[in-house]
């Protein structure tokens, strides 16, 4: 049985600058929560992880006076902190001037109806860029919930128990690729083609046919992992934008981008949603943000 966990260590700051709308990013976060590994309440995220040897887990919440994440690491090595301080700054998206974005996008017809307030929403990156690919190649053609439940089904079957001082309801780690080559994917609901493309894309990263590192130029990441089977230009753009934060990918093809630009219910051709993005750049995956924005009102 697990045990609480309990720590009188006081939380980290993490300084934004405002406005930051919190419960937005919460509200993103919720419906992709995978059971066992994430805790997404309306308050607060929490999450597994191993870095470096370390295993822990942390929680994520907002304090609007100080104007600063508060984060609560609990791990049995503390030299993690400072990885796990930048990729939760990149997460909750701390560090990105919006200045410029926010001017450009509140004058287009189409993105502005997606802003709040006159800002642009933040881009929710994923903790882990594989833990991303895994989810991104799990909801091809399956809505967000499915896919959140098959990828809760993969950690559960790999069964990298956490500690029994995590607290209960974040009882598994993701497994990385190496893992997951070893974790039989039958009878979790998912495809043939899905599950040889999950074991495609593993083999991939650790054959280095492709990387996960976000600084590589968009081109050479898109070459390379489109290369892979089964992985077509949604996914590609999708790990780019949330596993990766390159800010000017654009997965053209999703629904959610259709439906935001259909008018008169005439949706338009993929070729018709590129050439309305050009304006858009270098910014496209916070236009796609505006977008989905828009479906979801």
């Amino acid at each position: 049985m697990k045990k609480n966990s309990t720590d009188n260590t006081p939380p980290l700051l993490l300084n934004y600058k405002k406005p930051f709308d919190f419960n937005h990013l919460i509200a993103f976060m919720k419906p992709r929560a995978m059971e066992g590994v994430e805790i997404v309440t309306d308050i607060s995220y929490a999450r597994t992880f191993r870095i470096d040897g370390t295993k822990g887990f942390f929680i994520v919440t907002d304090n609007p006076e100080q104007a600063a994440l508060e984060l609560k690491i609990i791990c049995s090595d503390t030299t993690c902190h400072t990885k796990i301080i930048k990729r939760v700054r990149k997460m909750f998206d701390l560090d990105t001037d919006f200045t410029l974005i926010n001017q450009r996008f509140q004058k287009d017809k189409h993105l502005s109806k997606g802003m709040e307030t006159g800002h642009v929403p933040r881009l929710p990156m994923a903790f882990y860029p594989f833990e991303f690919v895994v989810r991104a190649i799990l909801g091809q053609q399956i809505s967000v919930k499915a896919a959140t439940t098959l990828a809760a089904r993969v950690a559960r079957k790999a069964a990298l128990n956490s500690d029994d001082w995590f607290p209960p309801g974040l009882d598994y780690f993701f497994p990385d690729p190496s893992e997951i080559l070893k974790t039989g994917l039958d009878g979790l609901g998912i495809t043939k083609i899905r599950q040889a493309t999950i074991k495609t894309a593993a083999q991939g990263i650790l054959d280095q046919q492709f990387t996960l590192t976000p600084h590589q130029p968009f081109e050479t990441f898109q070459k390379n992992f489109s290369a892979l089977k089964g992985i077509g230009d949604w996914t590609v753009n999708y790990v780019a934008m949330r596993g990766l934060g390159m800010i000017d990918s654009f997965p053209a093809t999703d629904l959610g981008i259709i439906k935001a630009l259909t008018s008169n219910e005439n949706p338009p051709s993929k070729k018709q949603v590129m050439a309305m993005a050009e304006s858009w750049r270098p910014y496209r995956a916070y236009a796609t943000l505006c977008l989905w924005n828009v479906k979801h009102r």
